[in-house]
């Protein structure tokens, strides 16, 4: 590091600022202002303005902070698949066969997914055969419905090499960026992803509908499409209706306590479930013994007398 320290030994001063910020995890930056600034107060996410604005943030000030989310704000109510996903070297994607170039233009009017993932990434790995066939039953629903608009998917990939990525495209039956297209980076500071796999949605107008695509994805299946926050509380009135008849407990056959069922209302929340490693909130069924919990689909009920403890 090319900056200052408290001496490691120093433990009641690193204490004392520990108790005085309020440090409750790391990576935790605080900005604190020159003392002739007597206007601003501490600064307490810098860690999130950095991977947000990186350099521009300085002098942390509100001012600065107020005009670079002016700037935010103006990208994206000008935002368009267009400036998203185009440059001025490359105004396509990359088709099957992987040499096939699919102009962006096609794209406009779709709603598009654009998944942030990578080879080396496990949860990506796992995630990705679930999302090629959610991704294949939204299209069929799509030409069901005979819906003009359409559905497609970007592959925005971190893999550190040519053939990792090779891989990785060539099982996916939807389209992508180059490797290492000054786009990605762009990409995935635009719209905040600090962690992968990740799928933005966008609306056919090219605007940001979610960033929690997978969860939805996860949470609702094919049925989450188009992602909009009327198709999203339309299914929770479907699942507060279905929950009514969900025994309040079961035993699972992953786990060795009775499971209760809860809600966010009651006790549940965001969480990741026990059983297949995705995301959930909502409904679920928790053990309050030790925490585990799981999607009420994920659920394998057992009888009580076949359950040994361990």
């Amino acid at each position: 590091m090319p900056w200052l320290s408290i001496p490691f030994s120093d433990l009641e001063t690193k204490r004392a600022l520990n108790s005085k910020f309020e440090i409750e995890a790391i990576p935790f930056l605080v900005i604190l202002q020159p003392e002739d600034n007597k206007y601003e107060a501490p600064i307490h996410d810098g860690v999130e303005l950095l991977n947000r604005f990186g350099v521009q943030a300085f002098p942390f000030t509100k001012e600065r902070l107020e005009e670079l989310e002016m700037e935010e704000k103006e990208k994206r109510e000008s935002q368009t698949l267009i400036n998203l996903l185009t440059n001025h070297d490359r105004d396509y994607l990359l088709g099957h066969p992987a040499a096939k170039q699919v102009p962006v233009a096609s794209l406009v009017g779709k709603t598009i997914g654009l998944y942030f993932s990578a080879q080396w990434c496990l949860p990506g790995v796992k995630f990705t055969p679930k999302l090629i066939s959610i991704y294949q039953k939204i299209k069929q629903m799509v030409v069901h419905r005979g819906n003009e608009d359409g559905f497609e998917i970007v592959y925005v990939s971190s893999d550190r090499d040519q053939a990792a990525f090779d891989s990785s495209f060539n099982s996916m039956p939807w389209l992508a960026l180059p490797l290492g297209d000054p786009a990605i980076k762009i990409l995935a500071k635009h719209f905040d992803v600090k962690g992968i796999p990740c799928l933005v949605i966008l609306g056919p107008d090219g605007k940001t509908v979610t960033k929690h695509g997978r969860n939805l994805i996860n949470l609702y299946k094919e049925n989450a499409y188009p992602f909009t926050e009327a198709q999203v509380d339309l299914l929770e009135k479907q699942i507060d209706e279905e929950a009514k008849s969900l025994p309040k407990s079961k035993y699972h056959a992953g786990h060795r306590h009775e499971l209760g069922l809860v809600s966010e209302g009651t006790g549940g929340g965001p969480f990741i479930c026990c059983d297949c490693d995705e995301q959930g909130s909502g409904w679920a069924y928790l053990c309050l013994e030790c925490g585990y919990e799981v999607h009420t689909k994920c659920v394998r009920a057992v009888d009580r007398g076949s359950i040994v403890d361990s």
